[in-house]
This record gives structure tokens, C-alpha cells and sequence, in this order.
């Protein structure tokens, strides 16, 4: 199996489910449900590509506390190597809560560790016998933002293919993108994202403009599916249809089924999207962004079943 290395945000998600009203000031207000769960794009992508039976490794930032236990102890239960996860007494692990009412969620992030995780914590085993590396929530990591593009060329230098999703950027000013998606051989946002990075209002002519500036952009849009443009055009590529639990980590769910499909299954670019949309249908059916565990064999039994 080909050594894939998971990069960037690290936290856990705190789930505060069926809320009875979104929070208003100064009111209580009552949810139904609560979990503790795996958090951060980068870590969920890791977990997800580990099960489906890929050869999966975690860089990233956390501190010496419950939380950053909590994660570790995660990361290797999926079977994800964490060599590379360093651990700073200084720093406290980061932290999501995700408010949840119906089909609505917001999100309170405390970045901790995330924000303080830089070049300095990616030691060069990183990049011994690296074939692919996936930079995921890199506008959460703002030591890492001028050093970004010097990982990814190290990365290119020992022959490595590299992927990016940035996960949002809550100043919407995309500082550095440019820098970045030239770089990168597979991007990957979701439609809001992609609006706002690309100052369009409908992901067809965000992924267009994509396009012009990265090699293989392609679009996430929920429970449609997604967008690539594939051979000069525009290619929608739509998911199945299930009955929704929980939404968290789907993106993230399907980065990780397209990487699996790319790198250890060999598939093309639109058949890749075709696994990542099931990866990420499937993972809806379940609460959390791990809760799935989908094997490469349930993705395929799923595809079948659903066709």
C-alpha cells in the first residue's frame, strides 16, 4: 500500500444535536443529544481512508491534555499511523462545537493547537516514502499559512502527488490560494467555498473559474453530488440518494473515497468521484464524521445496491 500522509487541522467535535431552538442571547436553551466525537477535516479524511484499507499517517499539533488523548487514541484505533502528531504542553488541543437544529449547524471552533501548528512540526520522516500528501483546514493553522507552499514542493521534490481542501477561510479573503492550487495535483471544495474563493454565485461558474488555476478542481454540492471538470467541461457526477442522520465530515468522507479510488484502486478521475460520492452518502447514515467506518467492499456493495 502507498504511504499517504493526512495533514493539517486537528480537533475534537463536541455535538450538540436536536436543538430545540438555535441559540439566542442571553437564553438557555435545550438540545436532546450530545457526543464527543473525532474532529477536523485532515483527521476524519485520515480515520475514513484508513478503513476503506488504504495506508494512512497523520501530521499535526496537539496538547498534552484529554483531548489530545482522546484524538491519538482515535487515530489508532482506525489504524492510522500517528508518529507524526506532536504533542506541546504548551498549546491545548483544539475544539468544535457544532450546534445542530434539523438540517441547520453551526459551528464554534477554538483553534488552540491548529492555530500554532507550522513548519516547524513537520519533521522530515514526513516525507520518507511519501506518495501521496493530503493539506486539509489550512486557514484554521495560521502558522502554517507562509509556509505552506514550501511543504508542498517538498512534498513534489521526493515525487509525491498532493492534495488540497482548505476548508473555509471565515475572513473570505483567500490570502495565499493562489500560491497553493497551482501546486496541487487535486482540489477539492465545496460549494460555498468555491463561490467565495472565486467571487461567483453558482458552483458551475466557481468550478469554471477553478479550472483556470488548478489541474483537477472539483466541487462538492451535498446531497447532489459533485462538479469536475473533466476533458475542458463541466461534469456533474451525482450522489445517491439516502436517509440523512447526520452530515458532519461528509467532505471530508469524500476527499478520502477519492484518494482511495485514485491512489490504491487506480480508477480515473470520474469514476474516483463516483466511489468518493458513495464514501460520503454512506457516512451521512451514520452520526459523526467516523461513524461509517466504510470498508472499500461496503463502498461497492453500497454503489451496487443504490444504482
Amino acid at each position: 500500500m502507498k504511504k499517504v500522509v493526512f495533514l493539517g487541522d486537528f480537533n475534537v467535535d463536541i455535538i450538540l444535536d436536536e436543538l430545540e431552538t438555535m441559540p439566542v442571547a442571553d437564553r438557555e436553551v435545550r438540545c436532546r443529544s450530545f457526543d464527543l466525537a473525532m474532529g477536523s477535516s485532515a483527521c476524519i479524511a485520515a480515520c475514513v481512508y484508513s478503513c476503506l484499507g488504504g495506508s494512512s499517517w497523520f501530521c499535526g499539533l496537539a496538547g498534552e491534555d484529554y483531548f489530545g488523548d482522546f484524538l491519538l487514541d482515535g487515530l489508532r484505533a482506525k489504524g492510522v499511523r500517528a508518529d507524526d502528531v506532536v504533542r506541546d504542553p504548551r498549546v491545548r488541543t483544539g475544539v468544535t462545537i457544532n450546534l445542530v437544529k434539523g438540517s441547520t449547524r453551526s459551528q464554534v471552533t477554538y483553534p488552540g493547537a491548529m492555530a500554532a501548528f507550522g513548519i516547524a512540526h513537520v519533521g522530515d520522516k514526513v516525507f520518507r516514502g511519501l506518495h501521496h500528501l493530503h493539506v486539509s483546514g489550512v486557514f484554521q493553522a495560521d502558522a502554517m499559512l507562509p509556509d505552506l507552499s514550501r511543504i508542498i514542493e517538498r512534498a513534489r521534490a521526493v515525487g509525491a502527488t498532493v492534495s488540497l481542501d482548505c476548508q473555509w477561510d471565515q475572513t473570505e479573503r483567500w490570502q495565499r490560494l493562489d500560491e497553493w492550487i497551482g501546486q496541487v495535483d487535486w482540489f477539492f471544495a465545496n460549494s460555498d467555498e468555491a463561490c467565495s474563493m472565486t467571487g461567483r454565485v453558482d458552483p458551475e461558474s466557481a468550478l469554471a473559474a477553478l479550472a483556470s488555476r488548478t489541474g483537477c478542481p472539483v466541487v462538492k454540492i451535498g446531497a447532489l453530488g459533485a462538479l469536475a471538470f473533466l476533458g475542458g467541461a463541466t461534469v456533474a457526477v451525482p450522489a445517491p440518494a439516502v436517509r440523512v442522520v447526520d452530515t458532519v465530515g461528509a467532505g471530508d468522507n469524500f476527499d478520502a473515497g477519492f484518494l482511495f479510488a485514485r491512489l490504491e484502486k487506480g480508477l480515473d478521475n470520474l469514476e474516483s468521484i463516483r466511489f468518493a460520492n458513495g464514501v460520503a452518502a454512506r457516512s451521512c447514515m451514520f452520526r459523526g464524521g467516523t461513524g461509517a467506518c466504510s470498508t472499500a467492499g461496503q463502498i461497492e456493495a453500497f454503489l451496487v445496491e443504490k444504482r
